[in-house]
């Protein structure tokens, strides 16, 4: 309660790893599944985690390995995944 959910990761489209440049908010019309949508550009294979953000600014960053995606040729794609600690 009271955070937000965003994208940081590799590229310039998600902040270059930098938590004030994240993509989000995330939608959550369904708590816990959050929704962030962002554009790349296609056939680019990115690395990202998600962050949550309070309101008074403080991050905590998604536990374990960088997630890796590559962005499909043409079309639109998706990635899911469950929190890790």
């Amino acid at each position: 309660m009271g955070q937000n959910v965003y994208i940081a990761g590799n590229c310039a489209e998600l902040g270059n790893w930098l938590p004030a440049s994240a993509v989000g908010p995330g939608s959550c019309p369904n708590y816990p599944t959050w929704t962030v949508k962002v554009s790349l550009p296609a056939g680019q294979s990115i690395q990202f985690k998600a962050i949550k953000k309070d309101g008074n600014g403080n991050v905590v960053w998604e536990g374990g390995s960088n997630r890796t995606y590559t962005v499909p040729a043409s079309g639109t794609g998706s990635v899911t995944w469950t929190w890790v600690n």
